[in-house]
């Protein structure tokens, strides 16, 4: 369990310093994770279990994990509730910041705002690949400024849900003109 604890601690620090920008999440505390509502039960055993396989993962696969994903949903998740995202929006937001960071979408809790999430962090889309955490490592400065932007929308949303309705038909209006041109490529 202290290696698990450990874990969480580098994770959140990682956090702390990519999100300072958004606001500061404090210092780390177990106990208010453990006893989060997202975990509870059977969450929290596979949260405890997803850190731990993640980390002996690290080296082989860097943070393109499932369980990567999972901790870095949880973990972001709960550190921008602290910068006062509400529950539906903290997820969404801490599901597009696991897309990012592991490559890898949460398709069991799916949530659009996942998907845009990513558009605005990459706004011209990003090749992945076994090593996708070193875009992250190599240019902190900038994630910071990306997770502002994405985390400031987030906010706008909250705080005016028509702008997000209005946001989300202009993605789709967006993906039905690329489907259209493909179609006509294809002719």
């Amino acid at each position: 369990m202290d290696k698990a604890i450990h874990i969480a601690e580098r994770e959140w620090e990682g956090l702390r310093r990519s999100f300072e920008m958004c606001g500061d999440i404090g210092d780390f505390n177990f106990e208010n994770i453990k006893n989060h509502r997202w975990l509870v039960g059977k969450e929290y055993e596979s949260f405890i279990s997803s850190l731990t396989e993640m980390n002996r993962k690290l080296s082989q696969y860097g943070y393109a994990t499932p369980e990567a994903l999972d901790v870095s949903i949880v973990l972001a998740s709960i550190a921008t509730e602290k910068l006062g995202l509400k529950n539906e929006l903290a997820l969404a937001f801490g599901m597009g910041y696991g897309f990012v960071r592991t490559g890898f979408i949460s398709y069991y809790r799916a949530d659009p705002k996942q998907i845009l999430f990513y558009k605005m962090f990459f706004p011209l889309g990003r090749a992945w690949d076994l090593r996708c955490d070193i875009y992250l490592n190599l240019y902190p400065n900038l994630i910071k400024k990306k997770l502002k932007i994405v985390f400031e929308k987030f906010k706008s949303w909250q705080d005016n849900p028509k702008l997000y309705e209005q946001d989300y038909i202009q993605f789709l209006q967006g993906i039905e003109m690329i489907w259209n041109e493909w179609d006509e490529m294809n002719k």
